[in-house]
């Protein structure tokens, strides 16, 4: 009886240390699986557009569990250290707000109210005190489009690419072929326009330059943007990204330099496109507060706990009059 005793004590204890040996490893791996579900690229940009420098990788996110808007503020990290630190539980710091008397600005949607449109792949936000409507963003990958097939399946906006800065050495800039096109053949469909730019900027004074090249292309295609001009930031070419190793107070001022350009240049309103990666470690809460979100989140509901505007759920749509597998965005609104 003793022996057996022994044996089943020093099984019971082979279970525990194989436990505490695996906990940590399916934590990170959960965590790991999480962040490549979340990473939402420049719209049609991380397979596409290697050859042409200008693609990018926004990254995946990190939401507070007890649903407060604080966010974390670790600087310099990279987002697999990031994954790591969130996989071992540390979660987001309300230390560092608390220190700096900082709320973000919550995130104030109820996620039982997200519903897929009865038949489609589209999501919508069911709140009488909301309207929700559809939208897409496009690149020059798109092609030609059939803009009045677009509108005639229920699609109300659009964010058209303008630009992009490469992510080599030289960062040149460079204007989307079809920009121009998009957005005049959009507005006569009766959609409401909005633009974007993916940065490679590495200071202000190329954020800044980054958003008058922008304004001039939207100036010259004689389009009133109904929507913002959304400043683009993300991580691109791997290792040799130009503007990969960024500081979060070096990325805050680069976007806080493009708005002030922008709206310099052409009295636009300027929204910043995020995920939950980005707002955890590259963006400091005063330009989290200081910007409407374009959020990106392939998730059922969206996972943040900051607020945003629009919300990108989908890079697997399917749109009629385009060809190829689109990002599907939902714009909610107040109704007063």
């Amino acid at each position: 009886m003793k022996d057996n005793k022994r044996d089943s004590n020093n099984f019971r204890d082979s279970l525990e240390a194989a436990y505490f040996l695996i906990l940590p490893i399916l934590c990170i791996a959960a965590l790991l699986r999480g962040c490549g579900a979340h990473r939402a690229p420049a719209p049609e940009m991380t397979q596409q557009e290697v050859a042409q420098q200008s693609e990018g990788t926004a990254a995946g996110v990190t939401v507070n569990a007890a649903g407060g808007a604080v966010l974390s503020q670790k600087t310099g990290e990279t987002e697999a250290d990031t994954a790591q630190a969130v996989g071992s539980g540390s979660g987001p710091s309300e230390a560092y707000a608390a220190e700096k008397k900082i709320t973000v600005k919550r995130n104030p949607y109820d996620p039982d109210r997200f519903e897929y449109i009865d038949g489609t792949e589209n999501i919508t936000y069911a709140d009488d005190n909301y309207e929700s409507l559809q939208g897409i963003d496009v690149s020059d990958h798109q092609g030609e489009i059939d803009w009045d097939q677009v509108a005639d399946a229920g699609y109300d906006f659009v964010f058209v690419r303008v630009g992009f800065r490469g992510y080599g050495e030289e960062g040149t800039l460079n204007e989307d072929t079809m920009a121009i096109e998009y957005m005049q053949d959009a507005e006569e469909a009766g959609l409401e326009i909005g633009a974007y730019f993916f940065s490679q900027a590495v200071n202000e004074e190329e954020a800044a330059e980054e958003a008058r090249f922008a304004a001039d292309v939207i100036k010259r295609s004689g389009v009133k943007l109904d929507l913002p001009l959304v400043y683009d930031p993300e991580l691109a070419g791997g290792s040799a990204g130009r503007a990969n190793n960024l500081s979060r107070e070096q990325v805050s001022d680069n976007a806080r330099a493009f708005k002030k350009a922008a709206e310099e240049a052409m009295h636009c309103k300027v929204a910043l496109y995020t995920n939950l990666f980005w707002e955890n470690t590259y963006f400091d809460l005063d330009a989290l507060n200081d910007f409407e979100i374009w959020y990106a989140d392939y998730e059922e509901v969206p996972q943040t706990s900051c607020h945003f505007t629009w919300w990108q759920y989908s890079e697997t749509g399917y749109v009629p009059g385009i060809k190829g597998a689109m990002d599907l965005n939902l714009w909610i609104r107040n109704r007063d």
